[in-house]
């Protein structure tokens, strides 16, 4: 099995992750941990030798059981953060998305995500209460509602 695209030292993390932006009936779909109050996009690590479009299909698949169509590449981030005071960077690429079938997720509530022993909430926000969440990437609670016709990228310090 191909490693995570990450790498770990004593003081730093660097990772490489595939994020899906996908909008329904003016809802996003978003993941939070179980007893957590910070929201960020479902997706994933991207595997060493994967594409980060098959990432994001196999982390869709694993944590939702949905099939997805990648539309096209949105966004991308250089995100600089601390983990459990490690230096933490993420590059990642957000594509806009679909679902292959609308009735894949359904628009119910919060569900659990499929993936074993996961303490992972994925379910379904009102672009309108965005603002005052707690979301990341940050940028989201602007630019969801002007996704332009080319790629962005943004330097993030969160």
């Amino acid at each position: 099995m191909p490693r995570d695209w990450m790498f770990r030292g004593d003081n730093y993390i660097c990772n490489f992750r595939s994020v899906g932006v996908l909008i329904r009936n003016n809802k996003i779909l978003v993941q939070r941990d179980k007893d957590g109050s910070e929201y960020a996009l479902p997706g994933g690590h991207v595997k060493i030798g994967e594409s980060s479009i098959d990432s994001l299909i196999r982390e869709y698949r694993e944590e939702t059981g949905a099939d997805i169509l990648c539309e096209r590449l949105i966004w991308t981030e250089e995100c600089f953060w601390e983990w459990n005071k490690k230096s933490a960077n993420t590059i990642a690429f957000y594509y806009l998305i679909a679902l292959r079938n609308d009735t894949d997720i359904p628009d119910n509530g919060e569900f659990i995500s499929q993936k074993d022993n996961s303490n992972v909430v994925l379910g379904w926000l009102p672009l309108d209460e965005l603002k005052s969440l707690t979301i990341y990437p940050s940028f989201l609670k602007e630019k969801v509602f002007n996704i332009n016709n080319y790629t962005e990228h943004f330097i993030s310090k969160e």
